[in-house]
């Protein structure tokens, strides 16, 4: 994802962009890497943060794809070590803020049917639980995972709260626990990119709400200096992704079931060979039998990461697509 040497296509911020070299890249990651190292021996040095921030948003710029939430989410981690140097107190606060509202608009995103028929039902009860399908489908075992998005939204919310806090730590480190083992090796094995973004929110959880006990933060804290930002950020920003505003990603809205998808159907797969490995042939109405890619698998197979499912970035891929292979008679679809 963080190259350009592959087949799936970039969807830079803006059209310009494209013609920042492959090279680029390359050299935008490695010196990602390095300001990290550096960072393991030398955690204060401002000069070293600057520059990752620097380097990853820039690199975020040439490919909304990276837009990913635990890329967002780090990307405001070095930020609040950033602007509240040598202020533990500040960024014990901002870090709070930014876990609660991650898990409160998380668990909010999931209160949608989508989320109980493709995630619930197809893949936690079907796929995972092996519950047969006349089971699955019970009006109560159905309709119980709106507890899933329910407890998750609660959880969050006690994070912010002395009397509540580790239990709701706890509660949302046995929820990874599931999600590693619903998607790690053990289990479905699928989208390997977020196991390691799990072990960490569990270590976090750990380390703030549970080892340390740190002292709830009074919210004047958060609006002091720069974290006002935080708190527009991930306090209000996000509620407009229900409105059609805020893309679901920079939401903390992830496996909640209701992010368009795309379809890609090939007239003549002749004119595409290079597209050959992420075909599917299996009957598909809406292709009327032709070959055809689905987005999310292409993106998966050949990036491990899943595509940023916003329909500008869509529109982008499709219009690079159709230009790249235009006698390959694509059509696309939207779900």
């Amino acid at each position: 994802m963080w190259t350009t040497y592959r087949l799936f296509p970039t969807a830079p911020v803006f059209e310009s962009f494209d013609r920042v070299p492959p090279v680029i890249h390359v050299i935008l990651l490695v010196l990602s890497l390095l300001c990290i190292v550096v960072l393991l021996f030398f955690s204060k040095n401002k000069f070293t943060m600057v520059g990752l921030l620097a380097v990853e948003i820039f690199s975020c710029l040439l490919d909304q794809n990276r837009w990913q939430p635990y890329e967002y989410q780090c990307i405001f981690i070095i930020f609040i070590f950033l602007v509240n140097a040598n202020k533990p107190k500040l960024v014990i606060a901002s870090f709070t803020f930014i876990l609660a509202f991650t898990y409160f608009y998380s668990g909010l995103g999931k209160l949608n049917g989508s989320f109980l028929q493709t995630i619930w039902f197809q893949i936690i009860l079907k796929s995972f639980l092996k519950i047969p399908s006349n089971i699955a489908g019970w009006h109560y075992l159905y309709y119980a995972g709106c507890l899933a998005g329910l407890l998750e939204l609660i959880a969050g919310a006690g994070l912010v709260f002395s009397k509540t806090k580790k239990i709701a730590a706890i509660a949302l480190i046995l929820m990874h626990l599931f999600i590693l083992l619903l998607l790690g090796p053990l289990g479905l094995s699928y989208n390997a990119i977020v196991w390691p973004w799990n072990m960490v929110m569990i270590v976090y959880l750990y380390l703030i709400f549970i080892k340390k006990q740190e002292r709830v933060i009074a919210p004047k804290f958060i609006f002091q200096g720069w974290n006002k930002l935080i708190f527009v950020v991930w306090g209000i920003l996000p509620a407009l992704h229900f409105v059609g505003y805020w893309d679901g990603f920079l939401s903390s809205s992830m496996y909640s079931g209701k992010a368009p998808k795309m379809i890609i159907c090939i007239k003549d797969t002749s004119k595409c060979r290079q597209l050959q490995a992420f075909y599917k042939r299996r009957r598909y109405r809406i292709c009327n039998g032709q070959a055809f890619i689905e987005l999310q698998t292409w993106a998966i197979t050949e990036t491990n990461a899943i595509p940023n499912p916003e329909m500008r970035i869509y529109k982008i891929i499709q219009k690079k697509l159709e230009k790249k292979y235009p006698d390959a008679r694509l059509s696309f679809y939207f779900y």
